[in-house]
C-alpha cells in the first residue's frame, strides 16, 4: 500500500483544513497508508486518528532531519499551509500542495512573490479549493496553469441530519451563530455590530477561541450587547452546536472555501455569508452580504425571522446546496491525483 504523508501546521478542531484532512484520510484509508507531520501546533484529533491507525509526528520532537527522513520514506507528500509547504520541498518525494486561501499577505512582498513562482514549479500538482483561490493564485504565482486543479473542499455529510429545520415557533430567543477562530480572517466586529441593530429577542452564539477573543469580548461590552452574546470557546461537538441555532452567519474578510458554512447547510440551518471569494462559490447571492454591512445583514435576518415561509424555503435551499460538497467527491479527486503523481515517478 502506498504511503502518503500530510505535512501541515496543526490539527486544531475548528480549522477547516484540519477537518478536511481527517475526513479525507477516513475515506482513503483502504487505498493508502497515511502519516501526518505537524510543524507548529497540537493534534486535537488524537482519538479519531488512532482509530484510523494514522501516526502523527511533531517537528519539535523529531527535528527537521526527522521530518525530511519521514517524507523521503513516503511515496507522496501532501503539503498544506505556510510554512509547512516550504518544508515539504526539502524532500526528494513528489509533493502535492493545496492552496487553502485566495490571498496571502506574504505575496505582497515582491521578493517572496518571485521566490514562490520559482519554488512552486517543484510541486507535482497544486490543488485549489475554489475557483476564486485558483484565479488569485495564478494572478500572483507564475506557474503553468495546467499544474493547478480546482478541488472543492467537502464535508462528511453523514455527520449532519441533511433535513430542513422547521420554523422556530414559540421560542424565547432567536439564536444566531458562527463557528470560527478569533483571528484576523474573521470579521467578528460586523457580527457583534449586528446585535446592536437587533432587539432583545435575538441571541448570538460564537464557537471558537483565539488570540483576538478578549478584544471582541471587550468590544461587545463597550457597545452594550454582551448580555445577548455567548462566547462558547472551543466546541468539539460542532453538529450539536449547529443544531442549536436558528440561523448561521459566516462573517469573514476572506475565505478559501467555507467548510463551516457547508456544515451549517448540511445541518439544515439557514445561512448568510459575506460576499467574498470562497463563500460566494458556496452560497447564492440572496444569502450574501458585503463585508462590514451589518445593516443589510440585520434586515435579512429580521425578514427571515418574520416569515415562516421564507425560513422554511431558506432551510430547504441550504440542505440541497450542501449535497454538492460531499467529501467523497473531494476524496475521489485527490485519489486520482495521488495515483497519477506516484505513477509518473515510477
Amino acid at each position: 500500500m502506498k504511503k502518503i504523508v500530510h505535512i501541515t501546521n496543526d490539527l486544531q478542531r475548528l480549522g477547516g483544513v484540519q477537518r478536511l484532512l481527517v475526513d479525507l484520510m477516513t475515506l482513503q484509508k483502504d487505498n493508502f497508508q497515511f502519516e501526518v507531520i505537524l510543524t507548529r501546533g497540537e493534534n486535537e484529533y488524537v482519538d479519531e486518528l488512532n482509530q484510523l491507525g494514522v501516526s502523527v509526528y511533531h517537528k519539535r520532537d523529531i527535528g527537521l532531519r526527522g521530518v525530511i527522513k519521514r517524507m523521503n520514506a513516503a511515496d507522496l507528500v501532501h503539503a498544506h499551509l505556510f510554512p509547512s509547504l516550504y518544508i515539504a520541498l526539502l524532500t526528494s518525494t513528489p509533493v502535492v500542495n493545496t492552496e487553502h486561501n485566495p490571498h496571502y499577505r506574504r505575496r505582497d512582498i515582491l521578493f517572496v512573490k518571485t521566490m514562490e513562482s520559482i519554488l512552486y514549479r517543484k510541486y507535482a500538482k497544486i490543488a485549489c479549493i475554489s475557483e476564486g483561490v485558483q484565479t488569485d493564485f495564478l494572478a500572483h504565482i507564475k506557474v503553468d496553469p495546467s499544474v493547478t486543479e480546482v478541488i472543492h473542499n467537502g464535508i462528511n455529510l453523514s455527520r449532519f441530519p441533511q433535513i430542513a429545520k422547521p420554523y422556530p415557533e414559540n421560542q424565547a430567543k432567536f439564536k444566531l451563530g458562527m463557528v470560527g477562530r478569533f483571528a484576523a480572517q474573521k470579521d467578528f466586529k460586523t457580527l457583534i455590530d449586528l446585535m446592536a441593530l437587533l432587539d432583545d429577542s435575538f441571541e448570538l452564539h460564537i464557537a471558537g477561541d483565539g488570540e483576538l477573543r478578549a478584544e471582541f469580548e471587550q468590544y461587545s461590552k463597550a457597545i452594550k450587547v454582551d448580555h445577548r452574546i455567548i462566547f462558547h470557546g472551543q466546541v468539539n461537538d460542532v453538529p450539536s452546536f449547529l443544531d442549536s441555532l436558528d440561523v448561521y452567519i459566516q462573517s469573514s474578510f476572506w475565505e478559501g472555501f467555507g467548510i463551516a458554512v457547508v456544515e451549517a447547510m448540511a445541518a439544515g440551518v439557514p445561512c448568510f455569508a459575506t460576499n467574498v471569494s470562497g463563500l460566494n462559490n458556496v452560497i447564492d447571492s440572496p444569502y450574501l452580504f458585503e463585508v462590514g454591512d451589518a445593516e443589510t445583514l440585520a434586515n435579512k435576518v429580521q425578514e427571515l425571522k418574520a416569515s415562516p415561509d421564507l425560513y422554511q424555503a431558506a432551510s430547504a435551499y441550504v440542505v440541497k446546496q450542501a449535497i454538492k460538497f460531499s467529501i467523497s467527491t473531494s476524496a475521489d479527486k485527490y485519489t486520482r491525483i495521488y495515483n497519477s503523481c506516484i505513477n509518473t515517478t515510477q
